[in-house]
């Protein structure tokens, strides 16, 4: 029985010494996949990384972003026409660009892989290619034939609820 129990002892005090005498500083520390990450990897043929949001503009001659530089147009729908994801509407946006004259409007349609090109003849005239029609009216109104496709953006404004308001 002496026996058993020295064994024991000796166990646990040989587990106990590797325990104390480990380098324990670097086990709460995360090791991370040394993976190569390749960004920019989609550049289109004019060299815009599309997965950054970039695209060519002809007016600017150049990469953009049209949601940083655009002006941004809706969709003209009812709320019935939306597209209902995890509870919120969806909308895809369309954006205008202007040239700096202001005589081409370059126009970004949700889900088009380039950009259209719509000219005015001049100043308070709409912008027009094929039968697409842009024309300034609150806004901005794109029209395809008679038909109106999108909207300027308005900025809806929230009513705060809660305790924060005072009664």
């Amino acid at each position: 029985m002496k026996t058993i129990l020295h064994t024991i002892l000796a166990v646990l005090l040989l587990t106990s010494c590797d325990f104390i005498f480990k380098d324990h500083s670097k086990d709460d520390a995360v090791v991370l996949d040394q993976k190569p990450v390749v960004l920019g990897n989609d550049k289109d043929d004019k060299g815009c990384v599309a997965s950054a949001g970039y695209m060519w503009s002809e007016t600017r001659k150049g990469c953009i972003r049209v949601f940083e530089e655009g002006f941004r147009l809706t969709p003209y729908k009812s709320p019935a026409d939306s597209i209902d994801v995890d509870g919120e509407q969806a909308t895809l946006n369309a954006y205008v660009v202007f040239s700096e004259d202001k005589a081409v409007a370059e126009l970004f349609l949700p889900n088009a892989k380039k950009s259209m090109l719509l000219k005015r003849e001049s100043e308070g005239k709409p912008y027009v290619q094929a039968d697409w029609m842009l024309e300034a009216w609150k806004g901005y109104v794109l029209k395809k034939g008679n038909k109106i496709e999108y909207v300027s953006a308005v900025a809806v404004e929230k009513k705060i609820t809660g305790s924060d308001v005072g009664e």
